[in-house]
């Protein structure tokens, strides 16, 4: 073999040698590979409602290890991870909502539960099964979608709602629990009796009070108001109109409070004046006098034939309490007790006016407390109560005078 042969063959060797190489390098690799994703691959286990599974997944995520099983979460499926730890496995429990019926006396109630079991389905809506004296189910079978599960002779509450009255098994908790328990919801105004923090117990009655609001306008008659004005020519405690003023118009909007459909409360929202009141003007009496000041009004201003503030002209004559003015008694005829020596009260006594009239005679007020004989029923004629006796009677006398009503009755 000649050199140019030999280098050839050399060559060629050199190649050979570097592909082996190279597959075998390949093959190291791609078993590395192999090796590693063996190595990182782990069993979780999946539980959907009461069937079990096992998967070998790399997957560190619940969801797409549901999503490598087949399984399909709908939204309102419920996915507990508490025993899964992503890489190195555990539970991934998912359970999906069903509907189970609850029977209890002549009514059947829907519940919507996630529980695998009656027990668990029971316990969820909050149903205390202890007490129960049948369920038509044992308590560890199987929730199906759509079951009823028939209660007899268990303690009852009683829920008043919406216009009807409805018993159901008692319920663990509180009066909020129940409600839930029972898919009765709150609005935001609504309440109940007892509140929703009250513990549940036997025979009680619950009642729910729908609360609403509406706005209602309504056109309103508006009363004058009463304008004062001072009179210095009439005496305190006489009132005149001047004016008797004029009612007026409003559209009035208010905001209703309904409980149960029943209008309990009203407030008043806005007020737009369709047309204005005229305002009554009185003339008060502001001048000064003595003897009974404190004349508080009865609201009477007419009665048998006389008028507060009219002036009447009339006659005056003194009487004690002695017997040779009257019984000797004391004690007049609205039942007010007089005596000499008492401080002065300012009574008379008249047969015209009714007891307790206040009649103001040359600038003094003297109440009618007492009645007299025939010449005081003439109109105008008075006997003024003298406390000083029977001489000061004869002392100070008769004559005329002039008389303002202050007051009619008491």
């Amino acid at each position: 073999m000649n050199q140019s042969a030999a280098g050839g063959l050399k060559n060629i060797s050199r190649s050979i040698v570097t592909a082996v190489i190279a597959f075998v390098v390949i093959i190291a690799v791609c078993a590395t590979t192999a090796f590693a994703q063996l190595a990182a691959s782990y069993n979780v286990s999946i539980t959907v409602d009461d069937s079990t599974f096992t998967i070998t997944t790399n997957e560190t995520e619940p969801v797409e290890i549901l999503s490598q099983a087949n399984v399909k979460l709908k939204s309102s499926d419920k996915l507990d991870v508490t025993d899964f730890k992503g890489g190195k496995g555990g539970e991934i429990r998912v359970s999906s909502l069903k509907t189970v019926n609850v029977e209890y006396g002549d009514a059947i109630r829907p519940f919507k539960v996630y529980a695998d079991n009656v027990k668990d389905a029971l316990n969820e809506i909050g149903v205390d099964y202890e007490k129960a004296k049948y369920v038509s189910y044992p308590l560890s079978a199987a929730v199906a979608d759509g079951m009823i599960i028939k209660i007899t002779n268990p303690d009852s509450v009683t829920v008043s709602v919406d216009g009807d009255k409805i018993k159901f098994a008692v319920i663990n908790g509180t009066v909020a629990n129940l409600l839930k328990a029972m898919n009765i919801t709150l609005g935001e105004d609504d309440y109940t009796s007892p509140s929703l923090k009250t513990k549940i117990r036997e025979n009680m009655t619950v009642k729910v009070y729908r609360v609403s609001f509406k706005e209602q306008t309504v056109t309103e008659k508006v009363k004058p108001k009463t304008t004062t004005k001072k009179d210095s020519s009439a005496y305190k405690g006489i009132e005149t109109v001047v004016s008797k003023g004029k009612s007026g118009t409003a559209d009035v909007t208010y905001e209703v409070k309904y409980v149960n459909g029943k209008a309990t409360k009203k407030t008043e929202v806005s007020r737009e004046t369709v047309k204005a009141a005229k305002n009554k003007v009185v003339k008060v009496g502001s001048k000064k006098t003595s003897g009974t000041t404190n004349v508080k009004s009865n609201g009477v201003k007419k009665k048998n034939g006389f008028t507060v503030g009219q002036e009447i002209t009339g006659r005056y004559t003194h009487y004690c309490a002695c017997g040779r003015c009257g019984s000797g008694t004391g004690k007049t005829a609205s039942g007010k007790k007089v005596s000499n020596g008492m401080k002065n009260p300012y009574y008379i006594a008249c047969n015209w006016l009714p007891l307790g009239s206040v009649v103001n005679i040359d600038g003094t007020n003297y109440t009618v407390v007492d009645r007299g004989g025939s010449g005081l029923s003439q109109v105008g004629r008075v006997d003024i109560f003298t406390p000083e006796g029977h001489s000061a009677c004869y002392r100070y006398g008769t004559g005329s005078c002039k008389l303002t009503i202050i007051r009619l009755g008491w």
